[in-house]
């Protein structure tokens, strides 16, 4: 049993800040995201206003809310379990074919008038689950690309680049379904799909980790068995899905803050998420320079407590230059949360056990988006969306105070499977 202590030379802070494209592989994976993330965006812009226009229903916004993330959080033990049984290579190979098939089957669907609410909704749900085997995959492929020093560097980049194209790629989106149409805008994004899929398929030299397999239930229940044997990941998690869940009102409900809260109109919401964009940017920053674990340990408990604050802050206010103000935080104290937690659980995690975690991760960062949706509508229509939001800073501060002060948990000790690495 060894603990994992890796800490990256010391380096000018410039070098440091992007030393992970130093890698040959890793800076391949990178350029070929950009594409893909900007698509992202386009496609969520388009596929809403799709469903809008074909029902002009609430109800079924919601519920393809929960065909889009909802396969993440049911699925997430067994694509976990799935991605540490098998070449993540191979299977993110396989993912990214199977979004362009569907994407490209709903652009022309779209394109040619036969598209319903029905067939949005499974195409969505088609989509979610191929998500939810991509995206535990994605991230711990990651680590193969650049190994431990530089894993919590590319972790940085990788929401930089994110966080960056969402402060585009809804305003591109927009655009095109105004002047185009929504097909266009799948289509589009099909094509972003390509050079990830060709970078994968020509990508050679990847190191991939042999070991003895248990059987599929087994290695599952052990997934779960790990995090509940080291506080370090378990309290991560909770954080994770305190932070993801309390934000919903915000990141779902921004219409609602701008009409019905400060009395303003559309504009008002994506000034708003751009403000919010500006600090997740800062965040990613900051992080790929301020990366050293010491430093990391610091930011899920404190930017959920920060988070928390801003949420209280929000509900309060009957401003717009306030709400802009506080947006900025929030922006900052989400990203800084997530991508500190993302940072550390694969740290922490070997290898053998990183695709389990990873898809624990997603789980809580993702799938509780669309049951919290459900609640804080619920909650929002009852009691005002003004209560909700400062019920919901109170519960995300308090559960990071409550973490920060429980007794600090022993140095972390890693199991080690007997594994072979080798390359693909």
């Amino acid at each position: 049993m060894t603990s994992v202590k890796s800490e990256t030379p010391s380096l000018p802070w410039r070098q440091r800040s992007a030393r992970a494209l130093r890698n040959p592989l890793y800076r391949r994976y990178f350029f070929a995201q950009m594409p893909l993330v900007v698509g992202s965006w386009i496609h969520s812009i388009a596929v809403g206003w799709l469903m809008w226009r074909l029902s002009a229903s609430p109800w079924l916004l919601g519920l393809l809310a929960i065909c889009d993330m909802g396969p993440t959080f049911l699925l997430g033990p067994v694509t976990g379990t799935i991605s540490d049984r098998i070449r993540r290579r191979n299977l993110l190979i396989l993912t990214q074919s199977t979004f362009i098939i569907l994407v490209s089957a709903l652009a022309l669907l779209t394109l040619t008038n036969h598209v319903t609410p029905e067939i949005v909704m499974l195409f969505t749900l088609l989509l979610g689950i191929v998500t939810a085997f991509d995206s535990p995959s994605r991230q711990a492929f990651v680590a193969e690309l650049v190994g431990l020093d530089d894993l919590r560097n590319a972790i940085a980049l990788n929401s930089m680049l994110f966080n960056a194209a969402r402060l585009i790629g809804p305003a591109v989106g927009g655009a095109i379904v105004a002047t185009f149409g929504e097909g266009w805008c799948f289509a589009l994004k099909g094509l972003a799909y390509v050079p990830m899929l060709i970078m994968l398929i020509t990508l050679k030299g990847v190191p991939h980790l042999e070991r003895a397999r248990a059987p599929f239930f087994r290695e599952m229940r052990s997934g779960f068995a790990f995090v509940r044997s080291h506080a370090h990941a378990g309290r991560i998690l909770i954080l994770v899905g305190i932070c993801s869940f309390t934000s919903v009102p915000y990141f779902s409900f921004l219409p609602i803050l701008a009409n019905k809260m400060l009395k303003s109109d559309a504009s008002i919401a994506g000034i708003l998420m751009s403000i919010t964009g500006v600090g997740a940017v800062c965040a990613a920053i900051i992080l790929t320079v301020f990366d050293r674990i010491t430093v990391l340990q610091v930011y899920p408990k404190w930017s959920a407590f920060l988070l928390g604050l801003a949420q209280i802050g929000i509900g309060f206010s009957t401003s717009t230059p306030v709400t802009a103000a506080l947006a900025l935080p929030m922006g900052f104290a989400i990203l800084s949360q997530n991508l500190a937690s993302n940072s550390l659980l694969q740290h922490f995690t070997p290898p053998a056990y990183r695709g389990r975690v990873m898809a624990m991760y997603s789980m809580m960062l993702l799938g509780t988006v669309p049951f919290g949706s459900l609640i804080v509508g619920a909650v929002g229509e009852r009691l005002g969306m003004p209560v909700t939001f400062i019920a919901g800073g109170i519960l995300c501060s308090a559960t990071a105070l409550l973490v920060a002060f429980l007794p600090k948990p022993p140095e972390l000790d890693l199991p080690g499977p007997s594994v072979q690495p080798s390359a693909v």
